[in-house]
């Protein structure tokens, strides 16, 4: 149940930050006095996960968008309202950062979110222009919308919601989808609380049961570290798929019959697509790892590790028997999600330059597999939702979003360099494969 604003426990960080006092000014009245209107503006301190994407988002912007079908038009006006209810729901819509003192924080900001609306177009060219224009961290809020409507509006719209990776992962950005559909349909949500850092709510939660025994992935070699693009605000190329609702509840069947799971099937098919290109001997996939399923609050924040999926050429190219495996290393990353997260939280890492090396060597993959699931209640008044669209400045990098809603899977994949039919392979592969 949503909690009224400013529930929960104090964070006796926060406080402290909250608490430091600033430098005195030759206008100052006393010598050392509190600004306690920048104390009072504090959310919380980031997170040592969120600290790590903010370092490396300071030289590498890294925003992602969900695109929402609407069966009918919705005035800019209206949007602008909706969203604006939707802060008030959701904190971190409503923050900028600060980086100026010892640790990064979230603060208050008034601003609203920003619309862009766009007469006519295709979401697909308006998800790639979002990736060539930076968010700024400073600012606020550290989100946008972009709405898209054709023939004025007369034949639905599609609205575009853009979110910094400081803020949301895509879960917490379907969290958002979903509260802002329920919004329009004329709901009322109240006031969350600031959500707490993943590491912090793991912290406190009761001890995991014994892990998994370890699944053979470790003994894989380590890949080189990828390399970084320099931010050309170049827009990349998008691609999608789907299937019809009958393909997408028997790829539900057939996967549990298989002992495997749908992103166990996803992660076979990218692989077997990218194994019969010249060269390839061996796919590293990687695939963020949802926190909530362990015990985390479903909310609009970071909730999330990666692990990467690992395939080696073989004369078995079955779908299933790569499935099942593909399931297996995704059951043992699970099982070790938590020391995941306290490995990231030791990192510390003093610069850009480190946040950036810290990333490269967990992300190292030759596809990235972000599956949101099922888009779930509250989306009925959307046609379709596609997403998340997204890039992380990584050369040659190549980002799938995966989300089902109304029950058909929708794939659409971003990448600065060439496509080449990958997404429709891996739906075609999928298809054959029930």
């Amino acid at each position: 149940m949503p909690a009224e604003a400013g529930a929960g426990p104090i964070d006796p960080l926060a406080w402290r930050w909250a608490a430091r006092p600033r430098r005195a000014s030759p206008h100052d009245d006393t010598e050392n006095p509190i600004d306690t209107s920048h104390a009072s503006s504090i959310l919380r301190p980031l997170g040592a996960f969120e600290h790590i994407i903010d370092l490396y988002i300071s030289r590498n912007p890294v925003q992602f968008s969900l695109a929402i079908e609407l069966a009918s038009s919705v005035p800019p006006g209206r949007l602008t309202q909706a969203l604006a209810e939707l802060q008030a729901a959701h904190p971190l819509l409503a923050a900028r950062i600060d980086r100026g003192g010892e640790r990064p924080a979230f603060h208050r900001a008034d601003a609203t979110i920003p619309v862009r609306h766009v007469e006519g177009g295709d979401w697909r060219t308006e998800a790639a222009t979002e990736q060539t224009r930076p968010i700024d961290p400073a600012g606020s809020p550290l989100a946008r919308a972009t709405l898209l409507t054709d023939d004025g509006g007369k034949h639905g719209s599609v609205v575009l919601l853009t979110f910094s990776h400081q803020i949301a992962d895509g879960r917490g950005a379907l969290r958002a989808a979903r509260d802002l559909l329920a919004l329009l349909a004329g709901r009322t949500l109240h006031p969350r609380p600031v959500p707490d850092a993943q590491e912090d709510l793991l912290h406190r939660l009761p001890p995991a049961a014994a892990p998994s025994v370890d699944d053979g992935s470790a003994e894989q070699p380590v890949p080189e570290p990828g390399t970084l693009r320099p931010f050309d605000a170049a827009a990349p190329g998008i691609e999608i798929a789907e299937l019809d609702q009958l393909t997408t509840e028997r790829l539900r069947t057939t996967a549990r019959e298989h002992d495997s799971t749908v992103q166990g099937a996803l992660c076979a098919a990218g692989a077997l697509e990218l194994l019969e290109r010249p060269g390839a001997e061996q796919v590293r996939i990687n695939v963020p790892i949802d926190l909530r399923s362990s015990g985390l609050d479903d909310d609009l924040v970071n909730r999330f590790v990666a692990t990467t999926v690992t395939f080696r050429a073989s004369a078995d190219d079955g779908l299933w028997s790569r499935a099942r495996d593909a399931t297996a290393q995704l059951r043992f990353a699970r099982d070790h999600a938590r020391e995941a997260v306290a490995m990231l939280a030791s990192l510390h890492p003093r610069d850009a330059a480190e946040a950036e090396a810290a990333m490269l060597a967990a992300t190292s993959a030759d596809l990235e597999i972000t599956n949101l699931g099922v888009s779930g209640e509250d989306t009925s008044t959307a046609a379709a939702i596609w997403g998340p669209t997204m890039t992380t400045q990584v050369d040659d990098e190549r980002i799938l979003g995966v989300l089902t809603h109304g029950g058909r899977l929708r794939l659409v994949l971003t990448t600065h360099g060439r496509p080449d039919g990958l997404t429709t392979g891996i739906a075609r592969r999928l298809a054959a494969a029930v």
